[in-house]
Protein backbone atom coordinates (compact mmCIF):
# COMPACT_ATOMS: atom_id res chain seq x y z
CA UNK A 1 0.00 0.00 0.00
CA UNK A 2 1.11 3.27 -0.78
CA UNK A 3 0.27 6.29 1.04
CA UNK A 4 -0.70 8.18 -2.00
CA UNK A 5 -3.49 6.30 -4.08
CA UNK A 6 -1.34 3.23 -5.35
CA UNK A 7 -1.89 -0.07 -3.58
CA UNK A 8 -0.83 -4.08 -4.20
CA UNK A 9 1.67 -3.34 -6.81
CA UNK A 10 5.63 -3.22 -7.05
CA UNK A 11 6.07 0.37 -8.53
CA UNK A 12 9.63 0.42 -8.23
CA UNK A 13 9.73 -3.10 -10.49
CA UNK A 14 6.38 -3.10 -12.40
CA UNK A 15 5.67 -6.16 -10.66
CA UNK A 16 2.84 -7.26 -8.74
CA UNK A 17 2.91 -7.54 -5.10
CA UNK A 18 -0.43 -8.84 -3.33
CA UNK A 19 1.30 -12.50 -2.72
CA UNK A 20 -1.26 -14.96 -1.37
CA UNK A 21 -0.30 -16.81 0.07
CA UNK A 22 2.75 -15.74 1.35
CA UNK A 23 6.30 -16.51 -0.26
CA UNK A 24 4.07 -18.60 -3.17
CA UNK A 25 5.33 -16.55 -5.82
CA UNK A 26 1.37 -16.10 -6.80
CA UNK A 27 -0.49 -12.73 -6.91
CA UNK A 28 -3.88 -12.12 -7.14
CA UNK A 29 -4.00 -8.29 -7.79
CA UNK A 30 -1.62 -6.38 -9.78
CA UNK A 31 -2.57 -2.94 -8.92
CA UNK A 32 -5.54 -0.73 -7.71
CA UNK A 33 -6.24 2.36 -6.69
CA UNK A 34 -9.41 5.14 -6.22
CA UNK A 35 -10.96 6.34 -8.86
CA UNK A 36 -14.08 9.02 -8.93
CA UNK A 37 -15.18 12.30 -10.76
CA UNK A 38 -18.05 14.36 -10.95
CA UNK A 39 -19.60 17.51 -12.46
CA UNK A 40 -19.88 21.16 -10.21
CA UNK A 41 -22.74 23.26 -11.04
CA UNK A 42 -21.30 24.37 -14.51
CA UNK A 43 -20.88 21.63 -15.99
CA UNK A 44 -17.14 21.17 -15.16
CA UNK A 45 -15.75 17.57 -14.64
CA UNK A 46 -13.87 17.04 -12.33
CA UNK A 47 -12.01 13.92 -11.14
CA UNK A 48 -9.35 12.14 -9.67
CA UNK A 49 -7.64 8.90 -10.81
CA UNK A 50 -4.11 6.85 -10.78
CA UNK A 51 -2.93 5.03 -12.97
CA UNK A 52 0.20 2.58 -11.88
CA UNK A 53 1.20 5.85 -9.78
CA UNK A 54 0.35 7.67 -7.06
CA UNK A 55 -1.41 9.57 -9.79
CA UNK A 56 -3.54 12.68 -9.04
CA UNK A 57 -2.98 12.01 -5.09
CA UNK A 58 -0.75 13.14 -2.45
CA UNK A 59 -0.88 12.83 1.16
CA UNK A 60 -2.51 14.65 3.93
CA UNK A 61 -5.20 16.84 4.66
CA UNK A 62 -7.20 19.72 3.21
CA UNK A 63 -8.17 22.79 5.45
CA UNK A 64 -11.46 23.15 6.23
CA UNK A 65 -12.31 26.75 5.60
CA UNK A 66 -13.48 25.90 2.08
CA UNK A 67 -10.39 26.15 -0.06
CA UNK A 68 -9.60 23.14 0.46
CA UNK A 69 -5.94 23.65 0.29
CA UNK A 70 -2.51 22.27 1.44
CA UNK A 71 0.94 23.26 1.65
CA UNK A 72 4.32 21.05 0.12
CA UNK A 73 5.07 20.42 4.16
CA UNK A 74 2.00 19.46 5.51
CA UNK A 75 2.19 17.10 2.17
CA UNK A 76 5.15 15.24 3.97
CA UNK A 77 4.49 15.67 7.20
CA UNK A 78 1.14 13.20 6.98
CA UNK A 79 3.31 10.80 4.18
CA UNK A 80 2.91 7.84 6.65
CA UNK A 81 0.90 5.12 7.92
CA UNK A 82 -0.45 5.02 11.37
CA UNK A 83 -0.77 1.44 12.52
CA UNK A 84 -2.74 0.32 15.15
CA UNK A 85 -3.69 -2.91 17.16
CA UNK A 86 -7.14 -3.38 19.15
CA UNK A 87 -5.28 -5.56 21.51
CA UNK A 88 -3.06 -2.53 21.99
CA UNK A 89 -5.91 -0.54 22.35
CA UNK A 90 -8.26 -3.05 24.74
CA UNK A 91 -4.56 -3.21 27.24
CA UNK A 92 -4.68 0.67 27.49
CA UNK A 93 -8.16 1.14 28.46
CA UNK A 94 -7.35 -1.78 30.96
CA UNK A 95 -4.12 0.08 32.25
CA UNK A 96 -6.26 3.31 32.66
CA UNK A 97 -8.69 1.56 34.71
CA UNK A 98 -5.84 0.29 36.83
CA UNK A 99 -4.48 3.49 37.26
CA UNK A 100 -7.83 4.86 38.55
CA UNK A 101 -8.34 1.55 40.78
CA UNK A 102 -5.06 1.97 41.90
CA UNK A 103 -3.99 -1.96 41.03
CA UNK A 104 -1.55 -1.26 38.27
CA UNK A 105 1.28 -3.04 40.68
CA UNK A 106 -1.37 -6.25 41.06
CA UNK A 107 -2.66 -5.87 37.44
CA UNK A 108 0.78 -4.96 35.31
CA UNK A 109 3.42 -7.14 37.73
CA UNK A 110 6.01 -7.01 34.64
CA UNK A 111 5.09 -3.19 34.19
CA UNK A 112 3.57 -1.42 31.42
CA UNK A 113 4.68 0.92 28.86
CA UNK A 114 1.61 2.98 26.63
CA UNK A 115 2.61 1.77 22.82
CA UNK A 116 4.00 4.79 20.51
CA UNK A 117 0.63 4.05 18.32
CA UNK A 118 -1.16 5.27 20.88
CA UNK A 119 1.05 8.04 22.06
CA UNK A 120 1.40 9.37 18.47
CA UNK A 121 -2.33 8.46 17.11
CA UNK A 122 -3.04 11.82 14.26
CA UNK A 123 -6.37 12.72 16.33
CA UNK A 124 -5.48 16.42 16.35
CA UNK A 125 -5.77 18.99 12.73
CA UNK A 126 -3.08 21.30 12.84
CA UNK A 127 -5.39 24.53 13.52
CA UNK A 128 -2.42 26.95 12.21
CA UNK A 129 -3.22 24.82 8.75
CA UNK A 130 -7.23 25.20 9.39
CA UNK A 131 -7.12 21.48 9.30
CA UNK A 132 -10.50 19.50 10.78
CA UNK A 133 -10.00 19.71 14.55
CA UNK A 134 -10.42 15.89 14.41
CA UNK A 135 -8.92 13.87 11.78
CA UNK A 136 -8.32 10.06 12.99
CA UNK A 137 -10.86 8.33 14.59
CA UNK A 138 -10.37 8.07 18.68
CA UNK A 139 -12.71 8.29 21.80
CA UNK A 140 -12.74 11.61 23.81
CA UNK A 141 -12.56 10.40 27.32
CA UNK A 142 -12.76 13.72 29.04
CA UNK A 143 -15.03 15.85 26.47
CA UNK A 144 -12.58 18.27 25.45
CA UNK A 145 -12.51 18.11 22.07
CA UNK A 146 -8.74 17.13 22.02
CA UNK A 147 -6.51 13.77 21.65
CA UNK A 148 -4.31 12.77 24.26
CA UNK A 149 -3.38 9.86 25.86
CA UNK A 150 -2.16 11.19 29.16
CA UNK A 151 -6.41 12.48 29.73
CA UNK A 152 -7.17 8.56 28.59
CA UNK A 153 -8.29 8.91 25.25
CA UNK A 154 -7.54 6.01 22.74
CA UNK A 155 -7.94 5.55 19.04
CA UNK A 156 -11.44 4.44 18.66
CA UNK A 157 -12.11 0.70 18.49
CA UNK A 158 -15.71 0.08 18.89
CA UNK A 159 -14.77 -2.77 21.79
CA UNK A 160 -17.90 -2.95 23.31
CA UNK A 161 -19.45 -3.82 19.39
CA UNK A 162 -22.24 -0.69 20.12
CA UNK A 163 -21.29 1.15 17.09
CA UNK A 164 -24.20 0.25 13.77
CA UNK A 165 -22.06 1.12 11.11
CA UNK A 166 -25.37 1.44 8.98
CA UNK A 167 -26.69 4.52 10.80
CA UNK A 168 -26.98 7.92 9.12
CA UNK A 169 -24.08 10.06 10.10
CA UNK A 170 -25.49 13.45 11.73
CA UNK A 171 -22.36 15.90 10.37
CA UNK A 172 -21.18 14.13 7.47
CA UNK A 173 -18.36 16.96 7.33
CA UNK A 174 -16.84 15.84 10.05
CA UNK A 175 -14.09 13.65 10.18
CA UNK A 176 -13.23 10.57 12.73
CA UNK A 177 -17.07 9.44 12.96
CA UNK A 178 -16.27 5.93 11.87
CA UNK A 179 -14.36 3.92 14.04
CA UNK A 180 -11.51 1.61 13.03
CA UNK A 181 -12.07 -1.92 12.38
CA UNK A 182 -10.13 -5.14 12.19
CA UNK A 183 -7.61 -6.40 14.02
CA UNK A 184 -5.04 -4.89 12.47
CA UNK A 185 -5.50 -1.27 11.10
CA UNK A 186 -3.46 1.29 9.25
CA UNK A 187 -4.82 4.32 9.28
CA UNK A 188 -3.41 6.96 6.46
CA UNK A 189 -5.08 10.26 5.19
CA UNK A 190 -4.69 11.70 1.42
CA UNK A 191 -6.37 14.16 -1.10
CA UNK A 192 -6.89 14.94 -4.96
CA UNK A 193 -5.42 18.97 -4.18
CA UNK A 194 -1.44 18.06 -3.03
CA UNK A 195 0.09 17.96 -7.06
CA UNK A 196 -1.00 18.67 -10.62
CA UNK A 197 -3.85 15.75 -11.80
CA UNK A 198 -1.60 14.36 -14.15
CA UNK A 199 -3.68 11.14 -14.98
CA UNK A 200 -7.00 12.65 -15.40
CA UNK A 201 -6.13 15.78 -16.76
CA UNK A 202 -9.22 17.14 -14.74
CA UNK A 203 -9.31 20.19 -12.42
CA UNK A 204 -8.93 18.64 -8.73
CA UNK A 205 -12.24 17.95 -6.75
CA UNK A 206 -10.99 19.07 -2.97
CA UNK A 207 -11.45 15.36 -1.96
CA UNK A 208 -9.73 14.30 1.58
CA UNK A 209 -9.67 10.67 1.55
CA UNK A 210 -9.38 9.36 5.29
CA UNK A 211 -8.54 5.28 4.43
CA UNK A 212 -8.17 1.64 6.48
CA UNK A 213 -6.52 -1.02 5.62
CA UNK A 214 -7.22 -3.64 7.67
CA UNK A 215 -7.50 -7.33 8.83
CA UNK A 216 -8.81 -10.05 11.26
CA UNK A 217 -7.08 -12.50 13.36
CA UNK A 218 -9.75 -15.51 12.97
CA UNK A 219 -9.46 -19.42 12.74
CA UNK A 220 -11.42 -19.78 9.17
CA UNK A 221 -10.54 -17.88 5.85
CA UNK A 222 -11.20 -14.43 7.16
CA UNK A 223 -7.73 -14.38 8.74
CA UNK A 224 -6.43 -14.67 4.81
CA UNK A 225 -8.36 -11.79 3.59
CA UNK A 226 -7.25 -8.09 3.67
CA UNK A 227 -10.04 -4.94 3.75
CA UNK A 228 -9.91 -1.49 2.61
CA UNK A 229 -12.38 1.02 4.21
CA UNK A 230 -11.97 4.95 2.55
CA UNK A 231 -14.03 7.67 4.16
CA UNK A 232 -14.33 10.52 1.19
CA UNK A 233 -14.64 14.63 2.47
CA UNK A 234 -15.58 16.58 0.30
CA UNK A 235 -14.01 20.05 1.28
CA UNK A 236 -14.42 22.47 -1.09
CA UNK A 237 -17.24 24.70 -1.50
CA UNK A 238 -19.39 22.95 -4.65
CA UNK A 239 -20.98 19.87 -4.89
CA UNK A 240 -20.23 17.27 -7.35
CA UNK A 241 -23.47 16.15 -9.52
CA UNK A 242 -23.52 12.90 -11.70
CA UNK A 243 -20.60 11.62 -9.21
CA UNK A 244 -18.95 7.94 -9.80
CA UNK A 245 -16.31 6.41 -7.40
CA UNK A 246 -14.34 2.80 -8.39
Amino acid sequence: IESGGLWWQDRANGAPDYEVPKNSNSFSIYAGGLWMAGTDVNGQLKAAVTRFSPGDYWTGPLDVVGTAEIDPQTCLDYDDFYDIKRSDVAEFIKYRRALEANTVAEDFPDGYSIPISIKEWPGNGNPNNNEAPKLAPYVDVNGDNFYDHEDGDYPYYDLNGTEDCRAPRINRSESATRPLFGDQSYWWIFNDKGKLHTESNAPSIGMEIQGQAFAFATNDEINDMTFYNFELINRSTFTLTDTYFA
